[in-house]
């Protein structure tokens, strides 16, 4: 092989390792984004909210200091968040294409993880399929909520039997009291895990009211952790409150809510078994058991 072969097949290599490495490292270079800092924020603050770690928010920012504090208009790099292998129940409607794109995979990575569905063969309801591990993209920073705001009335919608003055916890949910799974441990499909909150069982539609009055913080599709449609609010004395697995948000982010508002109503979206109120309850993002406060 003379000089000019060996340069050439040199750089076809080279080509190939970086297209490999590329397919292997872009779902993660592809999942960061970035946020810009706002006069207060901390990097364990952003971290939280992110869902991420402080150290894999300093790995992605080398330029940080050790210090908390990040100065106020700096743009960070959020790094991915590694979701780790889990178990999916096939509902009605579903197949693998659905289900990879909610989970923030490719159909190829999906089927990779279940040959038994490779060459199209179809999936049925019922069925538990391999999530595999993946890397998917930060949850959107929202904004810190200050210690005073001001609520025009025409954004209020005042629950008849929740005054907006009463601090007292509110049941998220009037005329529906059974729990079908209580806070903490619990076996699902034969894995046991940690259940940080409550599964209160309603018909789909029934009208989920704010245990509290707040700032809404997230209201959106989170399907990447199984809550489906979720409401997410911060109450001022630091508790927070999540609201899971929802058929219709009726809030949007930054939106201020009195207590007894409707922020929202029963579904069955996410990782769910049937028509349900996930109600999740954390003081400064550490979780309590819900049903301890009432």
């Amino acid at each position: 092989m003379n000089l000019f072969h060996r340069v050439s097949r040199a750089v076809r290599l080279t080509a190939v390792a970086a297209l490999i490495s590329a397919s292997v490292l872009g779902g993660a270079a592809l999942a960061a984004t970035s946020y810009r800092v706002k006069s207060g924020d901390t990097l364990s603050g952003i971290a939280v909210r992110a869902g991420v770690t402080v150290a894999q928010l300093r790995a992605a920012n080398p330029a940080l200091r050790d210090a908390d504090s990040v100065q106020a208009g700096r743009v960070l790099t959020l790094p991915g968040r590694v979701l780790p292998a889990t178990r999916y129940r096939v509902k009605e409607g579903e197949n693998l294409t659905v289900i990879a794109q909610r989970v923030g995979l490719t159909l190829t990575q999906l089927v990779r993880a279940n040959p038994n569905y490779a060459g199209g063969k179809p999936v049925w309801v019922g069925a538990v399929i391999q999530i595999p591990a993946r890397t998917v993209a930060a949850r959107p920073v929202a904004a810190r909520t200050g210690t005073t705001a001001t609520v025009r009335p025409a954004a209020i919608r005042v629950d008849p039997v929740a005054p907006a003055s009463s601090g007292a916890w509110l049941w998220p949910i009037a005329g529906h009291r059974f729990v079908s799974s209580d806070y903490g441990s619990r076996v699902i499909d034969g894995v046991r895990e940690l259940h940080y909150g409550i599964d209160i069982v309603a018909p789909t539609g029934t009208l989920v009211r704010a245990a509290r009055s707040g700032r809404v913080l997230e209201s959106r599709p989170d399907f990447d952790r199984g809550w489906g449609w979720t409401v997410v609010m911060q109450h001022p004395d630091g508790w927070i409150t999540r609201y899971a697995h929802l058929s219709a948000n009726l809030v949007k982010q930054g939106e201020l809510v009195v207590r007894g508002q409707p922020v929202g109503k029963v579904g069955n979206t996410g990782r769910s078994t049937g028509p349900h109120l996930h109600f999740g309850t954390y003081l400064r993002w550490v979780p309590r058991n819900p049903l301890s406060l009432y």
